[in-house]
């Protein structure tokens, strides 16, 4: 009996110690999982801190830019208003507007007046002192010495034609959207013919102006009109300027692709 007695205390013990093993066990294989779960969690935490520094840079880049057009708009304005020309300014989307008093547009009509032929060579030669010294390949003179940190900041430039709501009557263009780009086109090239701005280059080795017309769609606020009217305010040229995105290192580029991942 005694016997019997000591061997199923054998037996339990040994199936208590089985089972402490396998605690310990599965407790090593839980230090070990957490061990490494948080060697990833930290490692995930500074790739986070690397992607939004590098995020928070580019932003600092963008706004950068943004105020740069801003004061190029300024810089533009404020010699044009010496000329007696009076354009207004859109900052937040980089609109230099030609209001009627700069450049006037006769209803359905393409043709500009004396007056409009002189203020828009007037806006060409001064964008011709300023614009140059943004653009990729700015000229080596002295009006550019002292902004080289503006060099390939300017993309694009838009001349864009806008008309008023009065339907197309003439056999000349099919709609409003056809004058408006033809509009765009007439003070493009008499802006050209009268400056070097042609010769302008972004970062990408492309002109920096080109045109587009927008017809009625984008009237001046306060000018969009439900019944057809003949109204100057909206028959204009805006100038748009387009800052270049700034440029990534290949470094920045790849902590921002393994961030997206």
């Amino acid at each position: 009996m005694s016997e019997q007695h000591d061997l199923l205390e054998d037996e339990g013990a040994g199936y208590l110690i089985s089972v402490a093993d396998m605690m310990s066990g599965l407790l090593l294989v839980f230090i070990i999982t957490l061990v490494a779960f948080i060697l990833n969690f930290q490692d995930a935490i500074q790739k986070q801190e690397k992607v939004t520094e590098t995020q928070k840079s580019i932003v600092r880049k963008l706004t950068n830019r943004e105020q740069i057009r801003k004061q190029l708009l300024l810089e533009i304005q404020s010699v044009l208003e010496s000329q007696d020309i009076i354009v207004e300014l859109d900052t937040e989307h980089g609109v230099l507007r030609l209001t009627e008093q700069a450049v006037l547009f006769n209803s359905s009509e393409v043709t500009l007046n004396e007056s409009s032929k002189t203020n828009l060579e007037i806006i060409s030669m001064v964008m011709s002192s300023i614009l140059p010294c943004y653009a990729a390949n700015p000229p080596d003179n002295s009006l550019c010495v002292h902004k080289t940190e503006f060099k390939g900041t300017l993309d694009s430039v838009f001349v864009e034609g806008h008309t008023d709501n009065v339907p197309m009557n003439s056999w000349r263009y099919k709609d409003n959207w056809d004058l408006s780009a033809q509009r765009a086109i007439t003070a493009y090239r008499h802006m050209m013919n009268a400056s070097t701005l042609s010769e302008m280059a972004n970062t990408s080795g492309q002109p920096i102006f080109s045109v587009s017309g927008y017809g009625e769609g984008r009237p001046v606020v306060g000018h969009a009109h439900t019944e057809p009217t003949n109204d100057p305010v909206n028959r204009r040229i805006d100038i748009r300027f387009i800052m270049s995105p700034p440029s990534l290192t290949e470094a920045q580029r790849s902590i921002v692709e393994a961030g997206a991942r």
